[in-house]
């Protein structure tokens, strides 16, 4: 599979001014110093006065530092893909610029990134937002001097992962005020679900989902011969092989290859529980994930027709994840960026999303149900397709009963140890 590896980019000019924060410096002690300076004028005390004026001038140049400080302060944000697979590593590239004559002192910069990605080279504090780690980089900035940081991030995870957002901190040299600055902008790495092997899942190697055959009589393809054989009754006319048949002696007719091949319906119950209330097994949802990507990478690299449904929606939408059937060499991107972006929480009935999907496909083709759960709707939605033609499959995962259909075929799997151990420990990251 060929996935886009474009890289991903924030970049943003700090200028605008915003409140300052004073560490040392209050009103009170401002006002005591004016008070200091004219009370020595007054009484002609030169300690008292130059005290008060050196405290007033100290905060003077102080908060006028660190009001310009992340004036003209550029920064940018990078990461080398916007997809990865969860073997994969990218790069992040955070670069900072200060494009004044006044140098930064200090500076510091927080970002925020997805727990799903493991930091490899720089230690990380947990953040106060839920599901984010911080990663915090000080560092000083001469006049016109850029500094830059690559970092190593792991993406174990499926899902959106972010990067963002950040927050800069500067101010002046001795510590007075400090000024803050969010750019709520991130950037985020798509991480596809795990496949694996079909033998690895615990399916035969010689029919992986048993002796199948398309959905209707296979198309052929005029363009493509394959050989020939004896003419038959009711062979069309056009399609006698002249040639062969005058090497033979006796008419021949063109056996062409197949332009079609099975269509499969993938359907994926995020249900991990009997009753919404219950909660979520994220183990059980997952792993659901992870042989749906896997059975649809076999099928499509055999030329198959594939589509994807499942009753949870897609990430930044409000719709349930269907990926209509196709064996066109992007389609098995399209399958894996859906689960990818599959929220793990079923929301719909997942009866109608199998009803509603296999309408999309002719009679005859396969339908492949992976559930935890097994109700009395669902039941009857196998039934339905049965007796409405379709090969019907049913993955049980955990402990789902078996429903008493005749012709339901039945697969049940084992994941690989490390898939296994990955989908049990999604729900806490390292």
């Amino acid at each position: 599979m060929k996935r886009r590896t474009s890289p991903a980019t924030i970049r943003a000019r700090f200028g605008s001014h915003r409140p300052i924060r004073g560490s040392f410096f209050n009103p009170v002690w401002l006002w005591t110093a004016a008070a200091t300076a004219l009370l020595g004028i007054a009484t002609s005390q030169t300690a008292l006065t130059l005290l008060g004026i050196v405290i007033l001038v100290t905060a003077g140049v102080a908060h006028l530092w660190t009001r310009l400080s992340l004036t003209g302060v550029v920064y940018s944000r990078a990461l080398s893909a916007d997809r990865a697979l969860p073997s994969d590593e990218v790069l992040l590239t955070l670069s900072v610029v200060n494009t004044k004559p006044i140098p930064l002192p200090w500076l510091t910069v927080e970002e925020e990134i997805s727990e799903g990605l493991i930091v490899r080279d720089r230690p990380t504090t947990p953040s106060g937002r839920a599901g984010y780690q911080l990663l915090r980089i000080a560092t000083a900035l001469g006049p016109y001097e850029r500094v830059t940081w690559r970092v190593r991030l792991g993406c174990p995870t499926r899902g959106i992962q972010a990067v963002g957002p950040v927050t800069l901190a500067s101010g002046d040299p001795f510590g007075f005020f400090t000024e803050r600055r969010a750019l709520e902008a991130a950037t985020s790495v798509i991480v596809y679900p795990r496949v694996a092997s079909l033998p690895a899942l615990g399916f035969p190697a010689k029919h992986p989902v048993g002796d199948i055959r398309a959905a209707r009589e296979l198309l052929t393809d005029p363009t493509r011969i394959i050989g020939a054989r004896d003419y038959q009754p009711g062979d069309p006319f056009r399609a006698i092989h002249w040639k062969a048949t005058a090497r033979q002696g006796h008419l021949q007719v063109r056996v062409q290859e197949p332009a079609t091949a099975l269509q499969l319906g993938l359907f994926v119950n995020l249900d991990s529980f009997s009753h919404y209330w219950e909660g979520l097994d994220l183990a059980v949802t997952e792993r659901a994930i992870v042989i749906a990507a896997s059975l649809a990478s076999w099928a499509i690299a055999r030329r198959n027709a594939v589509g994807v449904y499942a009753n949870g929606v897609v990430a930044g939408s409000d719709q349930a994840l269907r990926v209509p059937p196709g064996r066109d060499p992007a389609q098995l991107a399209r399958i894996l960026e859906g689960l990818a972006k599959v929220s793990p929480y079923a929301t719909l009935n997942v009866a109608k999303t199998l009803r509603a999907g296999a309408a999309r496909f002719p009679r005859g083709s396969t339908m492949i149900v992976i559930t935890a759960q097994m109700s009395d709707p669902l039941v009857a939605a196998l039934a339905d397709l049965l007796n409405r033609g379709y090969q019907t499959i049913l993955i049980p995962l955990a402990n789902c009963p078996l429903p008493p259909l005749r012709g339901l075929l039945v697969r049940h799997l084992e994941l690989p140890g490390e898939i296994s151990r990955a989908s049990a420990n999604l729900a806490h990251p390292a």
